[in-house]
This record gives C-alpha cells, sequence and structure tokens, in this order.
C-alpha cells in the first residue's frame, strides 16, 4: 500500500552525525497495537520523503482536512521541510510497520519551536485512517511529549478542529487544556505544560 524505497547505503542512510546517534536511538522503540501488529516508533529523517509522501497521500481526504486544516495536497516543498527536520528546534516521531515486506508509515507526531531557545513549540498528529482508534495516536503522543520536556520544551500547544472529537478526547486524557481559539469557533486550542 504505502511503499517506501530504501537506498542501497544500508540501514544508516539518513541517520543524524554520529553525535545525534545515541538522542536518535533513544526516541526510537519498538511496540505493538493491541491485535499484535508490531510498530516501530522513531524520529524522522530525511530519507523518509518517499515514506512521508506516500503516507500524505495515503490519507482520506477527512484526515488529510483535520491535520492541514484543509484537504490540499502538500507542495514537494513542504513534504521536504517535514522529513529534513531542524533537531535543535524540533522533532518529528514516526509510528511504521511492515505490509508486503515494505516500510509502511502509519501515523506521525511532531512539534516546533520558534527558536532552539524557546521554551514552547506547536504540535501536531495525524494517524493513518487503517490505523485510528487502535492506541497508536496516544503512544506516539505521549513519546512526542517525553521528547519534548527531555529537549526542555516547557509548554506544547496545537489547534484542532473543534469538531475532532478524537483529538480533544486524547488531548483531555493527556492532560491538555482545551479551548476554542478566539476568533474562530471552528478551531480549539490544546494547551499543556511539560
Amino acid at each position: 500500500m504505502l511503499l517506501y524505497e530504501s537506498t542501497s547505503a544500508g540501514p544508516a542512510a539518513g541517520l543524524p552525525p554520529a553525535a545525534g546517534r545515541r538522542h536518535w536511538r533513544l526516541l526510537s522503540e519498538d511496540w505493538q497495537l493491541a491485535d499484535g501488529t508490531p510498530v516501530t516508533i522513531r524520529p524522522i529523517r530525511a530519507s523518509d520523503y518517499l515514506l512521508e509522501l506516500a503516507f500524505v497521500r495515503g490519507l482520506s481526504r477527512e484526515s488529510r482536512y483535520q491535520r492541514l486544516l484543509s484537504a490540499r495536497d502538500l507542495l514537494p516543498g513542504e513534504l521536504r521541510r517535514l522529513t529534513d527536520i531542524d533537531t535543535t528546534r524540533e522533532m518529528a516521531l514516526i509510528a511504521t510497520t511492515r505490509i508486503a515486506g515494505a516500510e509502511t508509515q502509519m501515523g506521525v507526531a511532531r512539534y516546533v519551536r520558534e527558536s532552539a531557545t524557546s521554551h514552547t513549540s506547536e504540535l501536531a498528529i495525524v494517524i493513518g485512517d487503517r490505523w485510528q482508534r487502535q492506541g497508536l495516536g496516544e503512544k506516539l503522543l505521549r513519546n512526542l511529549l517525553a521528547a519534548a520536556a527531555e529537549a526542555g520544551v516547557g509548554e506544547i500547544s496545537g489547534l484542532t478542529l473543534a469538531t475532532n472529537a478524537g483529538m480533544l478526547g486524547l488531548a483531555r486524557k493527556l492532560g491538555f487544556r482545551v479551548a476554542r481559539e478566539a476568533g474562530d469557533a471552528t478551531v480549539s486550542r490544546i494547551v499543556k505544560a511539560l
């Protein structure tokens, strides 16, 4: 379904320099869904461009709208920006599994702060339609919150549609405050101190 084109450079392709590999490994985890589906959670890397592209293209119109607040397609530069991240100010964790021998992206959670020294950040999360309502969103978000706290983020927030009951319920479960965004009754802001 969602295919990943591997490189001949081997498993280290796309990894950060040696100094960052320890942190990268600490954020990586093998896990499984309740039905036994094996899941790998790890930081995204620049070489995941095609994996991310397939993931975004595979989202339903509704899932894309809830994530982007628009059903539009992402531009190539936007997709590159989602995989080739500046780890001094952001982190993106992806969940993958293997289907027919190919790595398949199941979801992604990310935070971005304005600068490397900022103590606040914005978050975003999207789970592929096939993998929703199986605990993956909660697992990814918990891991992302831990990574953000470790990186010195003091507060994390995000926007979601006021009709996105699943995201709002998850946010409340994880201790986020939820409030309607000022000036736009269709959007809610979720905020959590770390």
